[in-house]
């Protein structure tokens, strides 16, 4: 009689432990379901702020991508329409797109100082024009084997198409275009790497 006593007050003993367990663990999952409902919709919204719309792009089936180029990045063409960004913000864009072309191992890009310095003796797109010809004598002058025009433009709603085409200093070929568009609702600069990234996707592909 004593040992089924104490049995049952075993038996029952275990049977709060197991009930007070699950519970805890429970409490656990409750406390946790707002952090994991967070790092879902931060997911999500990353996604939503990084959506690509349109892509193209094209190689010149003579471009040797085995070898390695000098290539002068001109200025970014900055148009936008109820965008206000200072030039410092687009400078960002920039070295994005530098540090993206650098990614092929094959294509180094002339220091940005002397093609600033170029670009002013040239006068280079200040009437919000891009000539092919002074980008490629400033190509020339800075001793390139390639010159990559890009343009950015961009909206109210942050919806950016990046641009960037690549020529021959040498010639009148273009050895590479490509364009896409891209969104962000929180960052009109993150939308423009986004969619300087994807202009570029083919030829870093290639490149590698």
């Amino acid at each position: 009689m004593e040992q089924h006593a104490l049995r049952s007050t075993f038996d029952a003993t275990r049977r709060e432990q197991s009930a007070g367990g699950r519970g805890q663990r429970a409490r656990c999952v409750l406390r946790l379901a707002p952090c994991v409902l967070l790092l879902a919709a931060c997911a999500l919204l990353g996604l939503a702020c990084s959506q690509k719309y349109v892509g193209h792009s094209a190689m010149d089936s003579g471009f040797d991508t085995r070898r390695t180029y000098t290539i002068a990045i001109m200025p970014l063409l900055v148009r936008s329409s109820g965008v206000v960004l200072d030039a410092p913000e687009w400078d960002q864009a920039y070295g994005f797109l530098t540090r993206r072309l650098m990614e092929t191992g094959k294509l180094r890009a002339t220091d940005k100082t002397t093609i600033d310095r170029a670009v002013s003796l040239q006068a280079f797109g200040q009437q919000g024009t891009v000539s092919r010809a002074k980008a490629r004598d400033i190509g020339k002058q800075v001793a390139a084997d390639l010159v990559c025009l890009a343009e950015v433009n961009a909206d109210q709603a942050s919806i950016v198409t990046a641009t960037v085409d690549i020529l021959d200093v040498n010639s009148s070929s273009t050895v590479y275009s490509g364009s896409a568009r891209a969104t962000n609702p929180v960052s009109a600069i993150a939308a423009a790497q986004y969619a300087l990234e994807q202009a570029t996707e083919k030829l870093v592909e290639r490149m590698r």
